[in-house]
């Protein structure tokens, strides 16, 4: 079997190709497409690793989090059954999913990470930062953010800070309500949704310097976005109304494709 040597937010480690990222499958969350693990049973063939890149179940919300629970240890279960490496990276809604906030790859050339360390905020668009902006403010300024390690972990506190709450939309028009309100949340969507490419490479410039291509999720648009000399490839998400993809490496080249599930 071909490995490929990555480095990890706690060292370097073997892992067996080809690599297979996704993220944003929100596991327990009622409005995630993915309500059980056999919906994905097909993505894990002739696959040597899968790399959840954070956001890969609900830990945040005590109603969800043991349908969660569930379904995470079905899909690391089923890894297991068809010898597949299974490794999750964090994300803002399941900060204490491991230890790894990012992984290296190819050198370096490629970066991949959920996506909360781009904004300096992780979700600028969450309606839980308008509540909650003075202590975001306050756990920014207790953070250096001089390296990358530093940068993770201000995101990950930020996120714990930026709980979600469980309230659910009875309708579609409530789910409306829900996702754009207040107006100002709105602006914030649209805007991260057109310059996170951009914001991704500054942030490349600033703690990655020599990577090139930065593999993401948490915005929830799936793509290839190029900016300069580097790329940004989004995995989008399997939330209702999102297209989750994956972003396969098998050594040397990345291949995304969307996710079909059955």
């Amino acid at each position: 079997m071909k490995t490929t040597l990555v480095e990890l937010t706690t060292g370097a480690r073997e892992l067996p190709l080809p690599i297979r990222f996704v993220s944003d499958w929100h596991l327990g969350h009622p409005g995630s497409q993915l309500q059980s693990i056999d919906q994905v049973e097909h993505l894990l063939a002739e696959v040597g690793t899968l790399v959840m890149v954070g956001d890969g179940r609900e830990e945040l919300v005590n109603g969800w989090r043991a349908r969660a629970d569930e379904l995470w240890q079905n899909l690391q279960a089923l890894c297991q059954e068809r010898g597949v490496e299974f490794l999750a990276l964090t994300g803002n809604h399941d900060p204490n999913a491991s230890e790894e906030g990012w992984m290296k790859l190819a050198d370096g050339r490629i970066l991949a990470t959920h996506g909360d360390m781009i904004y300096d905020t992780a979700s600028p668009w969450s309606k839980e930062l308008f509540a909650n902006r003075k202590a975001v403010e306050d756990v920014l300024a207790s953070h250096s953010c001089s390296c990358l390690k530093e940068r993770w972990l201000c995101a990950r506190e930020v996120g714990i800070l930026l709980r979600p709450d469980a309230k659910m939309a009875p309708n579609f028009w409530g789910y409306l309500k829900l996702a754009f309100w207040p107006p100002e949340r709105l602006l914030e969507i649209g805007k991260v949704w057109g310059q996170f490419p951009r914001e991704g490479v500054r942030f490349l410039e600033r703690f990655s310097p020599e990577t090139k291509t930065l593999i993401c999720g948490h915005f929830h648009r799936a793509g290839r976005f190029r900016h300069g000399e580097r790329e940004v490839w989004n995995t989008g998400s399997l939330m209702k109304l999102s297209k989750g993809f994956v972003i396969d490496f098998d050594g040397a080249e990345l291949v995304s494709r969307p996710i079909a599930l059955q």
